[in-house]
């Protein structure tokens, strides 16, 4: 039988719940009144959806999976860690939502390989970041070129250099913003964190020292990159800096971007020169921000996209950000029955 005191412990713990939910609520509004009413910021909105695709469950779902990502017309899906030859790592879906490409990064003597990082080339073949393990504990990093059959016909050795996070710029080089690694007592290895490699002459570039940012957490850790047509843009959510690199420059301009508080990064895109967006969410809030750019001041801070952040049971919210596809953010929406597997191409409006 249901005895009184559970009722009674029952109640308490739903009153405890339904005021955390209200805490969190009020405080999730007076956030995102005070990013209103910052002086220069113009509010934007988002388009109803021009085209949705509902994606095959392995895109988002599997053994070790991470996030997908959307790059030169294809959502990429990586396997974070495998541990034998022939086991597929990374996917390629097309825009019919089905996959239609997987390779199977390995080395020989190989143990484990992890992929950090990969994204879909221009002719629709991959670039992965990771490294690869031996029996004995020792790893190499790497980042691999695959050919569209799967095959792996350029690797660099990037010694030293983490690249936990990459695109292809339009030249067919290939950019990352990754660590460094850390020393035995914890301190962080000297190097740069922004490089550029040439699958040809190998590294070919390097910017921002590692001691620029706080030893910890890594800056490469929940960050993002983005390559363009004019430059390549990174955002560090540890580290609350945004990067930004013209490709014709030869150095970075960095601002402070404070992350929206209590909210993790887990989505990243670059439609144009700063218009840069990203999806924050913690348990069942979140939504979509925009960045918004004080030059005099050299700083950024990330504005709310109207209607799009809150409770996810919410019409109009959003619950992924995979990438963009022109001037199209590609994003999931909390009222679609498919979840997050259905995609849907939108636009801002200002």
């Amino acid at each position: 039988m249901f005895r009184m005191d559970n009722i009674a412990i029952w109640l308490r713990r739903s009153l405890i719940l339904l005021f955390w939910s209200l805490l969190l609520s009020v405080s999730l509004h007076v956030s995102l009144r005070a990013q209103d009413a910052q002086p220069g910021v113009h509010t934007k909105a988002l388009s109803d959806s021009t085209r949705r695709v509902a994606f095959d469950r392995g895109a988002f779902f599997g053994p070790s999976a991470a996030m997908p990502d959307w790059n030169n017309g294809y959502l990429t899906s990586r396997a974070v860690e495998t541990f034998e030859a022939g086991v597929p790592n990374v996917r390629l879906y097309g825009a019919s939502g089905q996959m239609v490409r997987e390779a199977a990064i390995w080395f020989p003597g190989s143990s484990r390989v992890i992929i950090y990082s990969a994204t879909a080339t221009a002719d629709g073949g991959i670039i992965a970041g990771g490294h690869a393990e031996k029996p004995d504990g020792s790893a190499g990093l790497f980042i691999a070129l695959i050919n569209s059959a799967g095959k792996i016909t350029n690797v660099i050795q990037t010694k030293g250099f983490v690249p936990g996070n990459i695109c292809q710029g339009p030249d067919g080089t290939v950019w990352s913003f990754g660590g460094t690694g850390y020393a035995t007592d914890s301190e962080p290895n000297p190097g740069e964190t922004l490089r550029h490699f040439d699958f040809q002459k190998g590294e070919i570039g390097s910017y921002l020292p590692r001691s620029v940012f706080p030893k910890h957490p890594s800056p490469d850790m929940h960050a993002y990159i983005r390559c363009s047509v004019n430059e390549v843009v990174a955002y560090s959510a540890t580290a609350h800096e945004y990067i930004e690199m013209k490709y014709a420059g030869d150095a970075p301009h960095v601002y402070h971007a404070e992350a929206p508080s209590g909210l993790r990064l887990l989505g990243f895109a670059a439609t144009g020169s700063k218009k840069i967006y990203g999806y924050f969410s913690l348990l069942d809030t979140g939504g979509l921000y925009y960045l918004s750019f004080n030059e005099a001041a050299s700083t950024v801070s990330w504005v709310p996209i109207e209607g799009t952040v809150g409770v996810y049971t919410r019409p109009g919210r959003i619950t992924g950000l995979w990438g963009s596809d022109g001037n199209n953010l590609l994003v999931s929406r909390a009222e679609d029955s498919a979840g997050e597997m259905a995609i849907h191409w939108v636009t801002t409006l200002q």
